[in-house]
């Protein structure tokens, strides 16, 4: 199903690129839009709106898929598939594979940012 709504978020934000379609800005628009988004989610978590609630959470997934696919196109990250590599790899290590809470989680957030940190350097051959 993830792949399924992926596909649309791609499309959507092709759409809107190719008919060149006066509201959107790129990135920013779907970037604003996730604000207001999580204004409404906070609104219905206080009304105690499951139902709703879970409609306005799926706007802001919605929105964010579309934000990553706009950064996409315009060559600000790789690609959506890397962003869902790394989202896995970094909780996947800090949580465990395998389910299994890890005692060490600030440990392996401080190598990440090493990790993260070094691969940034190379990328950009900053000596920093």
């Amino acid at each position: 199903m993830h792949k399924k709504i992926r596909e649309l978020s791609a499309k959507r934000v092709k759409y809107l690129i190719e008919k060149q379609i006066s509201f959107y800005k790129w990135n920013k628009t779907y970037l604003d839009w996730i604000r207001e988004e999580l204004l409404e989610v906070e609104q219905e978590i206080k009304e105690n709106n499951s139902v709703y609630l879970e409609d306005e959470l799926w706007d802001v997934f919605w929105d964010y898929l579309c934000f990553i696919h706009a950064l996409e196109n315009e060559w600000k990250i790789s690609s959506v598939e890397k962003v869902f590599e790394r989202c896995y790899k970094k909780f996947g290590e800090r949580v465990g594979y395998d389910g299994n809470w890890w005692d060490n989680w600030q440990e392996v957030k401080d190598a990440q940012k090493k990790e993260l940190k070094l691969e940034h350097n190379k990328l950009y051959n900053n000596d920093k």
